[in-house]
């Protein structure tokens, strides 16, 4: 048992600098010297537009094969971002490639304020469509600190004041904070060279919670009459999230055609979506996956799948509620606290009578395991394989205090039972709930749940149904062969994304992917 949620603070990577006196020069003189050392305040003002050309990869450190393994490498880009410096307005052409699904990702994204449209793939003219909400205000966010506006945002704000002074990489920094848009923003300068080394927002992550959100600077060069970094790196915790290195960059340019037009059916396109900004959305476009729930009501929808099985279906994911005599077992707790959360208080309205005693994630992966804190909440022990039991003991005690969820509101002791050497079995005398490990190179965490009177299984990522049927893939070509030296009598498979299909039809697919 975990007993009382640990109180740990957010840590930053730089290390603080104690102060021996009071800090003499204010945070804006710290910011006028650091224009200086870029150009000047002047010259940066003068710059009305800028285009820039780079390339380079993004990682990934929340879906690699094995909890809390080495962040890896999943895709490679390149990109022509220009933007308007007087106004929030930009173009990002993207062209990348996914090699971890082996897919291309290739988009065009618009934003004139506070209106943004989406236009991917290669195809042209390819459908285009409003920008999500989220991306938008995430991208905007991100415009915030570019290194040729760091400097006036921070400038601009009653709330900017100095910090300690910290060490980064070996070298001593003035660091300054600033509030905008309910984001607190940390601004790093160098002490030496008065360049900026990096800019931290503090943000809230489903897993991680408390969690620092770091752009670094680097490899600075003149470009025109300022200095500007042409190395940029992302981290979310001090795990890599991009690296690039920009080619060239222009400024003050004039184009024959607006830029950035928005279509009139983009432009006017309806949204339930909250333009919510969070380094979450980005980190799931780079792995080309889907991030519309996020901001959205959410989708709580009950279908039976047997008698006392029940999947509550949301957009993209679902959770299985399994009924026992005097309890409920849940398996999946999905995405984050804003899609969990309801669905756990959906579960209580319809059995207020039996409390939820086990819930079983399939893997540890963010989208699937990022709203498992609200089934925490509930005191509902926690059934895992034993290579998954340090990540959730991690995700347990992780400081939720920027936007405190369900545990972080409800500290409850958390029970985490790990196993191994075969399934476990959860009987309560008439019905039997199997959890099998089925380690596959997905996630080496990877459990199915065999439900034997009912001839179900319950898989993650690997089949995905759609309407009864199953595309070939090599996941499903991965999957079936593991399936069968489980031995188990199977009929049916239940997806926690899609809906469900018979083993034929997963056999099948399996057949026509090799």
């Amino acid at each position: 048992m975990i007993g009382k949620m640990l109180s740990v603070g957010w840590t930053l990577v730089a290390l603080t600098v104690p102060a021996t006196a009071v800090q003499a020069q204010s945070a804006k003189a710290i910011v006028d010297q650091a224009a200086k050392a870029m150009g000047g305040i002047n010259a940066l003002r003068a710059l009305k537009s800028e285009v820039i050309e780079s390339e380079g990869k993004q990682f990934d450190s929340s879906s690699t094969p094995q909890p809390l393994g080495p962040s890896r490498q999943i895709s490679t880009f390149r990109y022509t971002l220009t933007r308007d410096l007087t106004q929030p307005r930009l173009r990002l052409e993207w062209d990348g490639g996914n090699a971890a699904r082996n897919q291309s990702i290739r988009f065009v994204e618009v934003i004139d304020g506070g209106i943004g449209s989406l236009r991917e793939g290669a195809a042209d003219p390819a459908k285009t469509t409003r920008l999500h909400p989220g991306r938008l205000a995430t991208r905007l966010r991100e415009e915030k600190r570019a290194p040729v506006k760091i400097l006036l945002t921070a400038a601009n704000h009653k709330s900017l004041r100095r910090r300690a002074d910290a060490e980064v990489n070996g070298q001593r920094n003035y660091v300054l904070s600033f509030i905008d848009n309910h984001d607190e923003f940390h601004l790093y300068i160098n002490a030496l060279t008065h360049l900026p080394t990096q800019v931290d927002i503090l943000e809230d992550d489903p897993l991680e919670g408390d969690s620092s959100y770091v752009l670094r600077y680097g490899d600075w060069r003149k470009s025109g009459a300022v200095m500007l970094p042409f190395s940029l790196r992302t981290e979310l915790n001090g795990k890599p999230l991009q690296e690039e290195q920009i080619k060239s960059i222009q400024h003050n340019l004039t184009f024959a055609a607006d830029p950035f037009a928005i279509a009139p059916e983009a432009r006017n396109e309806k949204t339930d979506a909250k333009p919510l900004a969070s380094q979450w959305i980005l980190r799931r476009i780079a792995g080309n996956v889907s991030y519309l729930d996020f901001g959205r009501p959410p989708s709580v929808e009950w279908h039976r799948l047997a008698d006392g099985v029940h999947k509550i279906q949301g957009v993209g994911h679902a959770t299985i509620v399994v009924e026992m005599g005097d309890h409920l077992i849940a398996i999946e707790g999905p995405l984050y606290e804003q899609r969990t959360a309801p669905v756990v208080q959906s579960i209580n309205d319809k059995f207020p009578n039996k409390p939820i005693r086990y819930v079983i994630p399939t893997h540890h992966h963010l989208d699937h395991a990022g709203g498992i804190r609200a089934f925490m909440a509930t005191g509902a022990t926690l059934v895992v394989p034993f290579a998954a039991k340090e990540f959730y003991r991690r995700v347990a005690i992780a400081p939720h205090t920027r936007k405190p969820d369900s545990l972080a509101k409800q500290p409850t002791g958390v029970v985490i039972e790990a196993f191994g050497g075969g399934p476990r079995i959860l009987s309560d005398g008439r019905r039997r709930v199997e959890v099998h490990p089925l380690p596959l190179p997905h996630a080496e965490d990877l459990v199915v749940i065999y439900l034997p009177a009912e001839k179900i299984i319950i898989e993650a990522d690997h089949i995905s149904p759609r309407k009864g049927e199953v595309r070939p893939a090599a996941a499903v070509r991965e999957f079936v062969p593991a399936l069968d030296k489980l031995n188990l009598d199977v009929v049916t498979i239940v997806g926690i994304h899609g809906d469900s299909a018979t083993l034929q039809a997963a056999r099948a697919a399996a057949q026509a992917a090799k």
